[in-house]
């Protein structure tokens, strides 16, 4: 198949590197400069890169010029990326270890997954009520074939098919298809988002990072989750679910679980899904919350099933380290700080000025005592330029980079405001030495605020 541009761009940001947060909005804003343009077209490098690069953002210069280093980011990608992506093929790979990762996570034998179906809307063939929704795929059980009149399988929108997140995707809706076995009462539509979708993404990651080893795709399959899937409100109530699931995962392990799914199967309208996931979120034991959330007559007779069955998975498979690894990387997403462009731009001109050390100066109390007599020139109410201490000196000052301050004069007269905006968010650190105002990036942590990723630009 061929992909289209919005699969494609999509493709693009999973890399990550953008300054913008979150980077999938960047597809938004494109669509509305194309007038509508829905990106639904064949992927082609040169003409979707042609249509991106007539996009501009103006709204003031600090947002254009970040805009402009994240399109060009997004197009340079772009123009390598192949158009062609062989979706069934990807699928016989993964197919053959899917059996093996069903009975280890929930516990049953001879699973076979559901070759995709590839269609324009859901569901193409078949009826139309849900050709508006633009979800990146859906599997269809035995309770919704009857109830849509469709039949049972997975199917992907051939626009929302990107590589990296499709790999994942596959796995999570065979997660689907493995809740329906082992957990969903014979022939009834129920459906608990959080547990339902919460298992699918984190067991589904925990899969296909089990099947390829492969650490940049389980990165990429992050950044689908961080950075585009943020915008769209129906998938981040998913991300609720996996963390939800996550914790349940961590305290109980997978034998609670499987005993939770199979619980499930008999006493599905008996347990208060609602006061369950409020459990867990309050940081109660998933044991003591799966007990106090069931509203059946027999609490005993439960409690002591439930006891019995995680006896019995514990004879079974349980998280290895890489799942544990997979885990805590998906647990691990808590959004940056996005700060106005302004302020972003200001955090940049200091990362360059600390490169730059002719422009670097030293508090004189930053210099130990002893040493201070072997300076000459140095005054303590004045800043003292840093290239003007030799070597042997700077060797004895204990982490002396970490302590260089910029001068507010050196600083463009443009910049001078978002300065003063870091200062008072401490991110950087504002000094008075005699007459003179400082700034020391170091000082409030910006460069390490940077590097970790928790600080972005805002749109």
């Amino acid at each position: 198949m061929i992909l289209s541009e919005r699969g494609a761009i999509r493709a693009a940001i999973a890399h990550g590197g953008f300054h913008l947060y979150p980077a999938g909005r960047i597809i938004e804003y494109i669509k509305q400069s194309l007038l509508g343009d829905e990106l639904k077209e064949n992927f082609d490098p040169i003409r979707t890169v042609e249509k991106i690069n007539s996009v501009s953002f103006a709204i003031d210069a600090f947002s254009q010029s970040v805009f402009e280093e994240d399109k060009s980011l997004l197009c340079s990608r772009l123009k390598e990326m192949d158009a062609e992506y062989d979706l069934e093929s990807l699928f016989s790979k993964i197919a053959d270890s899917i059996p093996a990762l069903a009975k280890k996570y929930y516990g049953i034998e001879g699973f076979k997954p559901s070759v995709p179906r590839i269609v324009e809307y859901f569901f193409q063939g078949y009826n139309d009520l849900y050709k508006d929704a633009d979800w990146f795929a859906f599997n269809v059980n035995n309770a919704e074939s009857k109830e849509l009149g469709v039949p049972v399988g997975a199917y992907y929108k051939r626009d929302q098919v990107s590589p990296g997140m499709t790999e994942f995707s596959i796995l999570h809706e065979a997660n689907h298809a493995m809740q329906e076995i082992a957990s969903l009462p014979p022939g009834v539509h129920h459906y608990v988002p959080w547990l339902d979708e919460g298992l699918a993404d984190i067991i589904g990651r925990m899969m296909i990072y089990a099947i390829t080893g492969d650490e940049k795709l389980l990165r990429k399959i992050k950044y689908f989750k961080t950075e585009i899937e943020v915008t769209d409100s129906r998938k981040i109530s998913y991300h609720f679910g996996e963390q939800l699931a996550c914790l349940m995962l961590m305290r109980g392990r997978l034998p609670l679980v499987k005993a939770l799914l199979k619980a499930r199967k008999e006493h599905a309208f008996e347990i208060d899904w609602g006061a369950l996931a409020e459990s867990i979120k309050s940081g109660i034991d998933p044991h003591i919350g799966i007990i106090n959330s069931y509203k059946g007559t027999k609490k005993d007779t439960f409690q002591k099933k439930i006891m019995r069955d995680e006896s019995n998975f514990r004879k079974e498979a349980d998280l290895n380290q890489n799942d544990l690894k997979v885990l805590t990387m998906f647990l691990a997403c808590q959004p940056p700080a996005a700060l106005p462009p302004l302020e972003y731009k200001t955090a940049h001109f200091f990362m360059e000025a600390i490169k730059k050390e002719h422009s670097h100066f030293i508090d004189p109390a930053a210099i130990p005592e002893g040493l201070r007599h072997n300076i000459a020139g140095l005054q303590p109410n004045s800043a003292f330029p840093l290239s003007e201490l030799s070597e042997g000196i700077k060797k004895k000052i204990e982490g002396i980079e970490t302590k260089i301050a910029i001068k507010e004069s050196d600083i463009p007269e443009n910049l001078i405001s978002g300065a003063e905006a870091l200062a008072n968010k401490y991110f950087i650190v504002k000094k008075r030495i005699g007459e003179e105002i400082l700034f020391e990036p170091y000082g409030g942590g910006l460069p390490f605020r940077l590097a970790s990723g928790e600080i972005r630009c805002a749109w």
